[in-house]
């Protein structure tokens, strides 16, 4: 067995000494082990860290803007869902509403819609009706008024009844 000097006191003692028997600090292969299993912890988790980053790296992050109109059109879906809803229950036959188009404006005040629906005496027409500011409006006036010559864009309205 080999003699080695203790790395605190400076004594002599035994390699395979577990502690110091003047300073109680570890002997010489325990504190090189323990040395040696750090060391290897830290490495996995550098590699860990630099795994994580190598593959976030290839994430594309939507910019700001996309991420408002796609708000905007969730927000412009839901409203058109509530409105469209709104006027199939306003109808005579409301299970024969067909929703052909709806169109808004920019910021969703103005909802207008092209339907087909069965009237109360079984013939069946196209209609159209805005919904301007929570109010239904069915009558041509209204529809020249908010949806004709305006800036509206097109929605998805989700619903499989309609």
């Amino acid at each position: 067995m080999a003699i080695v000097k203790c790395k605190v006191c400076g004594e002599e003692i035994e390699e395979t000494i577990l502690k110091c028997p003047r300073c109680d600090s570890l002997g010489p292969k325990r504190g090189k082990r323990i040395r040696l299993i750090l060391l290897c912890v830290m490495v996995v988790i550098v590699a860990l860290f630099g795994l994580g980053y190598y593959l976030q790296m290839g994430e594309v992050e939507k910019p700001y803007e996309e991420v408002l109109q796609e708000r905007l059109d969730e927000k412009l879906s839901q409203r058109g869902l509530t409105a469209a809803l709104l006027l199939r229950s306003r109808l005579d036959n409301p299970e024969s509403m067909k929703l052909e188009s709806a169109i808004s404006n920019q910021d969703g005040s103005v909802l207008c819609f092209e339907f087909s629906e069965t009237d109360a005496a079984g013939k069946k027409k196209k209609s159209k009706a805005a919904f301007v500011d929570g109010e239904l409006d069915r009558t041509d006036a209204g529809w020249k008024l908010f949806c004709t010559a305006k800036i509206m864009r097109p929605i998805r309205v989700k619903s499989p009844t309609l």
